[in-house]
């Protein structure tokens, strides 16, 4: 599902769709953190802040020593709660806007292409970081190495267009 809300996102970007762009961004984000959370056998309840229970399990040293990760993954669980946080931070405003006491503000108002390659960056390195999270791992099952590889590809691919 990150692979395809990431897809979906790029081509909203494309359209100058921002908003909706930042939204399928998010959820892009959300998923991956939710594998990672899955990977690590983490149990939890539906949230749109995974990156909040990350950040519990790494602050957790009794659960992270259990877990048996070298430095290098927690390394790259730090900078995914950063990334994925700013991300989670959006909240709904993609979808529905920021309402004040003189009007909605809709969300196309909010999400310039600026402001969207901003985001986009977060999200590219965020992503980027659980590519390496997951091949910090040498014995990855066949069909989550694909996906793992073919997030990396993508997010090559992207990077160095925004970058």
């Amino acid at each position: 599902m990150c692979l395809n809300d990431l897809i979906r996102s790029l081509a909203r970007y494309k359209e100058e769709d921002y908003s909706d762009a930042i939204f399928r961004l998010q959820l892009s984000v959300e998923n991956a953190c939710k594998s990672i959370l899955s990977f690590l056998g983490v149990e939890f309840e539906k949230t749109h802040f995974p990156s909040v229970i990350i950040g519990k399990l790494i602050s957790d040293k009794e659960r992270l020593k259990r877990l048996n990760l070298n430095r290098d993954q927690i390394a790259h669980l730090t900078l995914i709660i950063s990334y994925a946080s700013s991300l989670e931070a959006q909240g709904s405003m993609p979808r529905y806007g920021w309402e004040t006491e003189e009007r909605i503000i809709v969300p196309s108002e909010i999400y310039t292409r600026d402001i969207a390659s901003r985001i986009f960056e977060l999200g590219l390195n965020c992503l980027g970081n659980v590519v390496k999270f997951f091949l910090e791992f040498k014995d990855l099952r066949s069909d989550l190495l694909t996906v793992v590889e073919q997030l990396r590809c993508i997010v090559e691919d992207v990077s160095r267009k925004f970058g």
